[in-house]
């Protein structure tokens, strides 16, 4: 790497990369790496990426280079496979996406100009929806997998509905719809059918993720937040009953609560001290 921190060597890194995956694929190579195929590596690409997503969310640099290397890993293997059976080459992937941000920078490579970023982003969205891939889709909603985490998906699907007006006007119509499919949810439960109950709740969850998309706020980064909050608050009851010697188990709600109410407070203050 050179002082300017720039990675000088970035062809070979990658020409070593490529044949360390085509030594696994070979006739002597590995067994296992051997018999993979694009679909049977799918879930280990989510996985990779979602540790790869953990380890930027906690701003860990070794964890950082060491899980972008395995979604890297896994990404060029796929690809590697893919020429093997030849539906493509590696060189065909790599110049396709190269043309396709070329093309949708026009403000960079051509003659375009933007003043800021939203006018970047209604560039894209104009010039993607030109493109012969995407007009040849039967449905605005093609293009979006079936494989997205439910919430992403659920704001997808109801972002792309939107751009044709199939959307409430404003924020408070969809608290209102809220509140509506609360109350069927209830309705349901009252009624004791469980077919009907997940039906609702389902409901109910969509339509949170359209209130997210008025508010301007991507669904899944916001619920992992509270996961990652409600984490760190359990995590204190279970450390500060363990230095009494006790378990969650041997104490009741009240005394949980009271350790959970502890943690928000020490928070707030960590907070304060941060920001101040």
């Amino acid at each position: 790497m050179d002082p300017s921190g720039k990675s000088a060597d970035a062809p070979a890194a990658f020409g070593t990369l490529l044949n360390l995956i085509r030594t696994l694929r070979s006739e002597n190579g590995c067994p296992w790496d051997r018999k993979q195929t694009p679909l049977t590596l799918h879930h280990y690409i989510l996985e990779e990426y979602h540790e790869m997503v953990q380890a930027l969310n906690e701003g860990d640099k070794e964890a950082i280079i060491d899980e972008m290397g395995d979604l890297m890993f896994l990404v060029i293997f796929v690809a590697y496979v893919f020429e093997q059976e030849h539906v493509t080459t590696i060189g065909e992937i790599i110049d396709r996406v190269v043309e396709k941000m070329t093309r949708r920078h026009p403000h960079v490579f051509g003659t375009a100009h933007v003043t800021d970023a939203d006018q970047v982003i209604d560039n894209w969205g104009r010039i993607k929806a030109s493109e012969e891939i995407i007009r040849q889709r039967g449905s605005l909603l093609d293009g979006i997998p079936r494989s997205l985490p439910a919430l992403s998906r659920a704001q997808k699907l109801s972002g792309r509905a939107a751009k044709v007006g199939f959307d409430w006007t404003r924020a408070e119509d969809v608290f209102a719809k809220v509140d509506e499919e609360l109350g069927e949810l209830k309705e349901a439960v009252h009624a004791n059918d469980l077919r009907q109950v997940r039906e609702e709740l389902g409901d109910l969850l969509f339509v949170v993720t359209n209130a997210a998309r008025h508010l301007q706020v991507n669904s899944e980064v916001a619920l992992n937040e509270t996961s990652d909050k409600f984490e760190r608050r359990f995590r204190h009851i279970e450390t500060s009953l363990r230095e009494r010697g006790k378990s969650p188990q041997e104490v009741d709600l009240a005394e949980m609560d009271r350790l959970w109410d502890e943690a928000k407070e020490l928070e707030k203050t960590k907070n304060k001290k941060e920001s101040g």
